[in-house]
């Protein structure tokens, strides 16, 4: 037997399960946790927790009791997401934008659906999970500059430089550092302020994850100096060489060597493929890591400073303050007070 639902339905089924005591709804701090049985419909669980503005995440299991076709028609504008599929499939058809396509383990995608219409197709029995980043994107990139956003990719930079928002769907390969990043997020070690922090720290590096494979695809699809893609797997390996030696960096002369390519290609390339020089890259990176660091509350100025690569405080206080628009000190007492 095949059951029908709308997104009217789904929410009545909760409201009726939760009265007859077969469904809970929890609220505390930062999560909120529904689960139970959906009368003769579903089993369903769903951890949803508020990780800074603009991004949420996620995990979410279901199984279904009956073959099920499931009509959407509640709709969330603001909303872009990447959902990464742990186990079970569902094939989905956004009408006027894909025909039916398979989500299944192993995949991910990225969408803004905005008010396209979905059918869902559920299998009764098929034990269903999911980890899934909501990103509101003009609350989560309002403290990028302007050089940064042209890094992002353009359906995400249309909406936070000029407010235009356009449905989207994208399939990607769930990576093996993708894979490692969604295993921390179902065995976080911590609990309350720690684990709102960590969780945090595992979403941005999934989306992270998500840009670089959105990057490589485009280095692909168009021409790239020399059109080798050996020279761009050395340009991701002199990024690497880059972020992993923050304190003590080598010269673009001594990186080009280390990778095996001269020293022009190496500049020209780096730029192409991530949209800045070398260096500049660097800087950036340096300042985003201290700031996690710094909203970790772990380590003194003085220390963050010093484990990302600054030897002044002044010239790392000038820098964090012309990137974040506060100074390191300002930052932490805002960031541990809005917490």
């Amino acid at each position: 037997m095949t059951k029908i639902l709308t997104d009217t339905d789904w929410q009545e089924l909760w409201a009726e399960s939760e009265q007859n005591g077969h469904a809970s709804f929890q609220s505390k701090g930062f999560e909120t946790i529904r689960k139970g049985k959906l009368l003769d419909v579903s089993h369903t669980y769903e951890c949803w927790s508020e990780l800074r503005n603009g991004l949420s995440i996620s995990i979410h299991q279901e199984e279904f009791i009956d073959d099920l076709v499931w009509f959407r028609d509640i709709f969330d504008k603001s909303q872009f997401g990447l959902s990464f599929f742990l186990s079970g499939k569902v094939r989905i058809e956004r009408h006027g934008l894909t025909d039916k396509t398979d989500e299944i383990v192993g995949r991910y995608y990225s969408e803004c659906n905005c008010d396209i219409k979905e059918t869902e197709w559920w299998k009764a029995g098929e034990k269903f999970s999911r980890i899934y980043l909501k990103i509101e994107p003009q609350e989560f990139f309002q403290s990028f500059g302007e050089e940064e956003l042209e890094q992002i990719p353009i359906s995400l930079r249309q909406v936070v430089m000029n407010g235009k928002v356009q449905p989207y769907y994208q399939q990607g390969e769930i990576t093996q550092q993708m894979w490692k990043v969604l295993c921390n997020i179902l065995k976080c070690p911590y609990q309350g302020l720690m684990k709102r922090m960590y969780l945090e720290s595992q979403a941005i590096e999934l989306i992270t994850l998500h840009f670089q494979q959105i990057q490589e695809q485009e280095i692909r699809n168009h021409n790239f100096p020399g059109k080798n893609l050996r020279d761009v797997e050395r340009i991701y390996q002199a990024k690497e060489i880059l972020l992993g030696n923050l304190e003590n960096p080598p010269s673009l002369i001594d990186l080009a060597r280390q990778v095996g390519i001269n020293e022009f290609k190496l500049k020209c390339g780096f730029r192409q493929v991530f949209g800045t020089s070398a260096f500049k890259y660097l800087h950036n990176y340096r300042l985003e890591k201290a700031k996690q660091l710094l909203a970790l509350g772990d380590m003194k100025i003085e220390e963050v400073a010093f484990r990302v690569g600054f030897d002044s405080r002044s010239y790392f206080a000038l820098a964090f303050r012309k990137k974040f628009g506060l100074n390191p000190k300002q930052y932490f007492q805002h960031h541990h007070k809005s917490l």
